[in-house]
């Protein structure tokens, strides 16, 4: 039997990054692998200057399901003031680089898209040899070292994770998840409302999925990181669909 360990994210507001070149800075309304990494590491205490933080992002995997009451897609117009870049500066704080020269900033501006009221239940596996198990993850989840975000830091959390552990198959791990959360939330008229929403698409990332799961639609994500201190990420395979027998 697989160890899973299944959490929630919901947030009023979560943008879930894609590649950016330019001035507009799309999302998916799936998180990025990146994304949930991030998540487990901060809530671990890894910093992004760590060592370990490259090993640390090739031993996990993720399984999604998105619960969208409706398609509610904006995007934010941001301006921002910043000096003329200086590589041999170190800043400990935005407000000391924008006092150090004043009359040197520059106005950078930027269109960042987000979702509004996106429920999502995430169940994560690992690897052998993993640095950390799924039970020390599911601990740290609970009492995370650094403040946790849904993708930027402007999109907080609005429940707790709810970390729990599981054994069994992926699409078990899914259908335990259901019953667990939509019993923990039969008292929050909002997130009750979501949970009951269809959701009845699946992503998941590993290849041996064939017997649970329908694949209706296979895509090429470049969120998986190979190098934090470059800023290197290579391409993936996320396969969605449905589940077997709930057509």
């Amino acid at each position: 039997m697989i160890d899973h360990l299944i959490f929630q994210i919901y947030a009023p507001f979560t943008s879930w990054g894609e590649p950016a070149v330019g001035e507009v800075r799309h999302s998916n309304i799936i998180p990025s692998r990146s994304a949930l990494l991030g998540l487990a590491s901060a809530a671990l205490g890894i910093r992004r200057n760590d060592n370990q933080i490259d090993n640390f992002n090739q031993h996990y995997h993720f399984a999604i399901r998105p619960f969208i009451a409706h398609n509610s897609w904006f995007r934010d117009f941001h301006t921002v003031q910043a000096p003329r870049a200086n590589k041999k500066q170190v800043w400990h704080t935005r407000f000391d680089e924008i006092r150090q020269n004043p009359l040197e900033l520059e106005t950078v501006l930027s269109q960042r898209e987000y979702y509004n009221d996106v429920y999502y239940q995430i169940v994560m596996s690992e690897t052998e040899n993993a640095p950390y198990s799924l039970t020390q993850i599911q601990q740290a989840l609970l009492n995370p070292v650094f403040p946790l975000y849904a993708g930027r830091k402007n999109s907080p959390l609005s429940l707790p994770l709810s970390p729990i552990l599981y054994q069994g198959t992926l699409s078990e791990a899914f259908i335990f998840a259901d019953k667990h959360y939509q019993e923990c939330h039969r008292q929050d008229p909002v997130i009750d409302k979501l949970v009951e929403s269809t959701a009845d698409e699946y992503y998941w990332e590993q290849t041996n999925q064939e017997d649970h799961f329908k694949i209706i639609k296979i895509q090429l994500r470049q969120d998986q990181p190979i190098n934090r201190e470059r800023w290197h990420f290579s391409c993936r395979q996320q396969f969605s669909g449905k589940l077997k027998g709930s057509e």
